[in-house]
């Protein structure tokens, strides 16, 4: 069975951000108050016993390591990797590398968008955002999904290069009839996009929507004993 791990979409990018910091610093604070202790214990002894070295500086450096391994285990990672199913003629590197680029250019399209002035036309930027990364959920539940948009990574790409000549032509100071014209069919070109993604994504979600219903129906028919 061809199968991939994948991390599920993180609900809280700041969320996400502090917790494996704040792990770490709790683990490495216990670390510190066992070691601590210890060493000067192990100081003084060594004074009033007059030695020089001692095993027991091992101990405790043995003992501070457990007690921040340990402290660490108490705190599993935030998002553990889910397994998912690949279909026969999808192999997981193709798989991958694809979602990888998908993501990489809507990261590339969400700072276009940052760019833009044109408030309306912003908010249509940001919202065909939004739509790709319901994509990309989408095909990480349902891999199979991703053989009917395998040309998603290109457009977004595009996307990306179309805006980048949009922002070079409306910080423009002087517009001509031609450069005006070519900022409204840019506008227009993104506004058709949207419609299609939302197309994409409603097609996507009607394919689950009648795997489910064929899953509920073969259930139906084993629960059966008529």
């Amino acid at each position: 069975m061809n199968t991939v791990k994948l991390s599920p979409p993180k609900k809280s990018k700041a969320l996400g951000c502090l917790y494996p910091m704040v792990r770490e610093i709790i683990a490495g604070f216990g670390a510190i108050f066992v070691f601590l202790p210890l060493s000067i214990f192990i100081f003084i002894k060594d004074i009033l016993d007059g030695s020089e070295k001692s095993v027991l500086w091992i101990l405790a450096f043995a003992l501070s390591l457990g007690t921040y391994f340990g402290i660490r285990h108490l705190f599993p990672p935030l998002y553990k990797k889910v397994e998912v199913e690949l279909p026969e003629d999808l192999s997981k590197d193709t798989f991958i590398a694809f979602l990888k680029t998908c993501s990489e250019n809507l990261t590339l399209l969400k700072k276009d968008a940052e760019s833009i002035n044109k408030l309306p036309f912003r908010s249509t930027v940001l919202h065909l955002c939004q739509l790709g990364d319901e994509l990309l959920v989408n095909f990480e539940k349902v891999p199979r999904n991703a053989q009917v948009a395998q040309t998603l990574p290109d457009r977004l790409y595009r996307l990306h290069e179309m805006l980048i000549g949009y922002l070079d032509l409306s910080t423009q100071r002087n517009q001509s009839p031609q450069t005006m014209r070519a900022i409204d069919n840019t506008e227009k070109a993104v506004i058709k996009a949207v419609a299609k993604f939302e197309q994409l994504h409603h097609r996507l979600l009607e394919n689950n929507a009648m795997d489910l219903s064929t899953n509920a129906k073969t259930l139906d028919d084993l629960l059966d004993f008529d």
